[in-house]
């Protein structure tokens, strides 16, 4: 059939579609703009906005709990699992919520009906399980050489009992105010007695478990480093580990013991350290004797000591020094009726460290058993800010195997511990200060208080670090934010305005050190040698040091708002020291830069080459030409 003026009806559609083709556009944007709101209210409708009710399980890719996936995201998936409501409860009511949801294995508390993902079950399974919520959840606070203010201890105090914590594990070291025979031991910064008298009675007043921790037999550095203790010493060059075989030794412990438990009347644990003696069976006396039996005999001893003196409180070791000794040497003195052992592994693949045939071991050992995973202070000796990914990983992994373990033995875990260390050992600089962990620490407690990590949690988190309207609506991404940077900088918890600050740190360092290393070693006009000969072009100097003034002053201003961010939290000494490791040296850089280079443009009568040789060099088997002799080939 044809139409007039011989065309087509099939060209007739085509020039009347084509006609109309900015109403049909119209149309089609309508159309998607409408399906996108239908499906957005969807989503939204799922997202329950209450922070103190647990969130209907969502989708599995909402529930990754990273252990080993790609991030938490905060985001509903693009279809729904079976929803399984669960009661309004706060972390530290888990005990007392009704039956129906919570169930008994052992002493642990089994939260049921959680979507949850494992590394066995693969990271988007939809398999329910039953989240494993440890009874007792500590928080360490680590004090070596850097003293928080009384009332900066009292806000993190509250803050962790908010989110979950049951007490706090306190290693006090040189922070204790020590006497009578001791007296040197303490740091002229140190606390006074009333001052750990009013720690103990907040943390007593907000219902949280205080669990000392005195090391005895490794990491006593801060002991004897002393003159006074010198003579205690496994290792005369070294104050690492005390040695075991000198009655002294017992009774520098005994004093230790006695006067850190004079003010922790209440507390039913002790925790004895006893970790990384790295130096044992070293000197004349200890030398016969074979290692493992050195060290469990020394244990012994001082567990039963303790068991003596304090009826009702019950020691705790690290177990790292246990992990490679057989069965029948730890029965041999009776290692599982004096101690409780706490597995302290803060990687994210804990069985990689500690196998399952460990866990055989103890069970078959020990009745009970703790956990130590860690917030701060495990992947790095001079970090400033933990990764908290890292840490999540951990903490999850910990929960998974906890759940697996624990049923081998009598008494279950009693509980974990979540580290966190501020130097890794008595001679070491600062690692990370605790008001850049707040976020580390809410996250990973919160995890361990609930059982698992995923969406349903973002308002408890939000509100747990004061972050009001500028807490992250729709995920946090571990992967893109380990450090939680993007997602926590506008939040208002105690030491927020330090945190903000390790961002700016992190940023200026990138800068300095990319200023520093084009200068001195990438570009060929300010090296080392460059510098030693004066010898270089002024034009080239202005070029590479352009952006040296601006960040010269960008660095040189942290140190004050490090000084105005830390004031409330910690005294001058450590506040000068974390300085001094962190942001001093690229002062000092810098200001070798700007030496360096007025030097080289001051100088405008060059001299002509060959330049006299380096006379070091000559130590080096280098033959050193003869100034005055050498005869110099015709140019």
């Amino acid at each position: 059939m044809k139409m007039a003026g011989g065309c087509s009806l099939a060209a007739w559609v085509t020039l009347a579609f084509w006609r109309r083709k900015s109403i049909l556009l119209l149309i089609t944007v309508l159309l998607v703009l409408v399906i996108g709101v239908y499906r957005y209210s969807n989503i939204a409708a799922i997202i329950v906005d209450d922070h103190d009710t647990v969130i209907r399980s969502l989708s599995a890719q909402d529930k990754r709990m990273l252990l080993g996936g790609s991030s938490v995201q905060f985001v509903a998936g693009p279809s729904l699992a079976q929803f399984t409501q669960l009661p309004n409860i706060r972390p530290q009511a888990h005990h007392n919520a009704p039956d129906k949801y919570l169930s008994k294995q052992g002493n642990e508390v089994l939260l049921s009906g959680v979507m949850v993902a494992g590394p066995a079950a693969g990271i988007h399974s939809t398999q329910t399980v039953k989240s494993y919520i440890p009874k007792s959840r500590l928080v360490h606070i680590d004090l070596k050489g850097a003293p928080p203010t009384v009332a900066y201890l009292k806000k993190i105090f509250a803050l962790a009992k908010d989110t979950g914590a049951t007490g706090v594990l306190i290693e006090w070291e040189d922070m204790f105010p020590w006497s009578g025979e001791l007296a040197s031991l303490a740091a002229r910064n140190a606390y006074t007695l009333r001052d750990v008298k009013e720690i103990i009675m907040e943390a007593s007043n907000l219902q949280l478990d205080v669990i000392p921790l005195v090391q005895t037999f490794g990491h006593v550095e801060f002991a004897l480093k002393n003159e006074d203790f010198y003579n205690l010493r496994e290792v005369p060059d070294s104050a690492q580990a005390l040695c075991p075989s000198l009655n002294a030794s017992m009774h520098f412990i005994q004093r230790l013991i006695e006067q850190v438990m004079e003010v922790h009347e209440d507390s039913k644990y002790l925790h004895i350290g006893c970790d990384e003696v790295f130096q044992m069976g070293e000197c004349s006396r200890c030398r016969s004797q074979p290692r493992e039996n050195l060290f469990l005999w020394h244990v012994s001893r001082v567990a039963q000591f303790v068991r003596s003196r304090y009826p009702k409180v019950t020691p705790i070791i690290w177990d790292d020094m246990l992990r490679h000794l057989p069965p029948p040497t730890l029965d041999q003195y009776r290692i599982g009726d004096l101690v409780e052992p706490m597995v302290w592994v803060y990687a994210e693949d804990v069985y990689r460290f500690v196998p399952y045939s460990v866990w055989d071991k103890y069970a078959s050992v020990f009745p009970r058993i703790w956990a130590a995973s860690a917030y701060k202070g495990a992947f790095g000796e001079t970090l400033y800010i933990p990764n908290v990914k890292r840490h999540l990983d951990n903490n999850l992994h910990w929960l998974e195997l906890m759940a697996s373990e624990g049923p081998k033995f009598k008494g279950g875990f009693q509980g974990i511990v979540l580290t966190g260390w501020q130097r890794y050992d008595h001679f070491s600089v600062l690692c990370e200060l605790l008001p850049a962990a707040i976020p580390s620490l809410v996250i990973t407690l919160t995890a361990t208080a609930y059982g698992y990590m995923n969406s349903s949690l973002r308002n408890i988190i939000n509100n747990r670090l004061s972050c009001g309207v500028f807490g992250p609506v729709t995920h946090f991404n571990l992967n893109n934010d380990p450090y939680l940077w993007d997602s926590y900088s506008r939040c208002t918890f105690p030491g927020h305005a330090f945190f903000k600050l390790t961002y700016r740190l992190n940023g200026i360092e990138k800068e300095a050190d990319e200023l520093i290393n084009s200068v001195r070693k990438q570009k060929g006009w300010m090296t080392d040698y460059n510098v030693r000969h004066n010898f270089s072009t002024p034009l080239r100097i202005d070029e590479l040091m352009q952006d040296e003034q601006r960040v010269y002053h960008t660095i040189t201003g942290l140190v004050r708002a490090a000084n105005d961010a830390l004031s409330s939290i910690f005294d001058s000494y450590t506040i000068a020291e974390w300085v001094e490791q962190r942001i001093y040296p690229y002062i000092v850089e810098l200001e070798s830069l700007q030496k360096d280079a007025t030097a080289l443009k001051g100088r405008k009568i060059w001299s002509r080459r060959p330049f006299p040789a380096l006379k070091d060099l000559a130590r080096l088997g280098l033959k050193i030409p003869d100034e005055a002799n050498e005869t110099l080939p015709p140019g």
